[in-house]
């Protein structure tokens, strides 16, 4: 898989749609951070308003091939006689996608993704910055995006808002907002039918599941509620981030977000008599290792005041060990009691969460910090592990399914 940088995936895009809609407006939505403008595509002639945004994280480039599929579908649902358009937004956060695309413009390897991450802490994240109050919890410094979004939702009071996001190893799913939840069977389907692997059990512990792969939003609120149960005299201080553009829309609308994986499953090697408890023990120092180089690195004063963006999320995992320490041991709980054989939900976890850790590492490098060996360790398992367990997913695998959701929920509201 090689997709396009950001400037000739716009340029891509917007020729497709004026190839197919003569008439169709282009928007300007606001100005990134960094001073750059920030497009919309109109689409007219459509039956519902919706909203599809892509890069609402700057490391999740498959919108690029979801966006390709709903300018075709926004073409077979054309006619002249519906008054409703669609609202595409390509690149939400133009500034944190251009610091990725040089892993996803060349052939797309584990090894570079790490080398070339980049992602904010929540609090600078286009996602997660819109107004939230919720209890003691209280976050109004929207990004300049984040703003641009929340001024283009306003205008249009979409009935469907997507957002275009993706998982980088095997298992697909969806979040859904209740009154989508009886298409839960027919997402499941979809995403077998396509050669996709639904992911089970949800990955996000404070979400409903409505179907495997299928599962209920995570708001803000949900996620203070569980942190706050998890370690009831524990502070949330570390919590600084605001709500996402689905708690913005509310109710009113049907949100749905897509997050089809990057990499599938190649083989299965024999792992012997490795067990699950056994996995699970080096899953949990991996992480204890990390909180401790974090610890060690940001006693310098100087890196921890340091404004460097790629910082941010280092930091952030470092001011939230606490919690994340108490979320972890809780999510591995079972599995460090198991002896049964390790199963692929097992090393699906425990490569997620090293990629995770090797991009903080990663951040953390080329931001100011100290070079750690346990940064090349992992890196080093990391791709080893992806060249002998996974293989990159067919572009048009990701383009179907893709199409074949929207259209799910599109025709949910028709």
């Amino acid at each position: 898989m090689q997709l396009l940088p950001i400037d000739a995936f716009i340029a891509h895009l917007r020729a497709s749609i004026q190839a197919a809609f003569g008439n169709a407006e282009e928007l300007r939505l606001g100005t990134s951070r960094f001073g750059h403008p920030i497009p919309a595509f109109k689409i007219p002639g459509q039956s519902r308003r919706a909203v599809f945004l892509g890069f609402s994280h700057p490391n999740e480039p498959l919108g690029e091939l979801i966006l390709e599929a709903v300018v075709r579908e926004a073409i077979d649902r054309y006619s002249p006689n519906q008054r409703a358009c669609w609202y595409l937004v390509p690149v939400w956060d133009l500034d944190g996608a251009r610091e990725n695309e040089a892993w996803w413009s060349g052939i797309v390897t584990v090894e570079r993704m790490i080398d070339h991450w980049y992602r904010p802490a929540p609090s600078e994240q286009v996602e997660w910055t819109f107004p939230l109050d919720y209890g003691d919890v209280r976050f109004d410094q929207p990004k300049p995006e984040t703003e641009a979004v929340q001024r283009l939702l306003d205008v249009v009071q979409p009935e469907v808002l997507m957002s275009l996001h993706n998982s980088v190893f095997p298992g697909a799913y969806t979040l859904i907002s209740p009154q989508g939840a009886s298409l839960a069977p027919r997402i499941h389907e979809t995403l077998c039918t396509h050669g996709l692997r639904p992911l089970s059990p949800c990955p996000i512990p404070y979400v409903e599941t409505y179907a495997d792969g299928v599962f209920g939003l995570p708001h803000a609120r949900l996620e203070i509620d569980y942190l706050r149960k998890l370690d009831p005299r524990g502070s949330l201080s570390f919590y600084d981030n605001g709500a996402a553009s689905f708690d913005y829309v509310g109710s009113s609308c049907l949100s749905f977000v897509m997050e089809l994986p990057l990499f599938d499953w190649a083989s299965h090697p024999d792992d012997g008599h490795l067990r699950r408890r056994d996995l699970g023990a080096r899953h949990l120092a991996a992480w204890e290792q990390l909180w401790e180089d974090l610890e060690a690195a940001f006693a310098d004063e100087d890196l921890a005041q340091s404004d460097d963006p790629l910082l941010s999320s280092p930091r952030y995992f470092y001011q939230r060990r606490d919690a994340d320490r108490a979320t972890i041991r809780h999510r591995l709980a079972k599995v460090l009691r198991s002896l049964d054989p390790v199963q692929s939900v097992d090393w699906e976890n425990y490569m997620a969460d090293l990629l995770t850790i090797a991009t903080q590492y990663s951040q953390l490098h080329r931001g100011g910090g100290p070079v750690l060996p346990t940064a090349m360790n992992v890196r080093q398992e990391l791709g080893q592990l992806a060249r002998d367990r996974l293989c990159v997913l067919d572009p048009a695998t990701i383009y179907d399914a893709g199409r074949t959701l929207v259209g799910l929920v599109l025709n949910e509201i028709r």
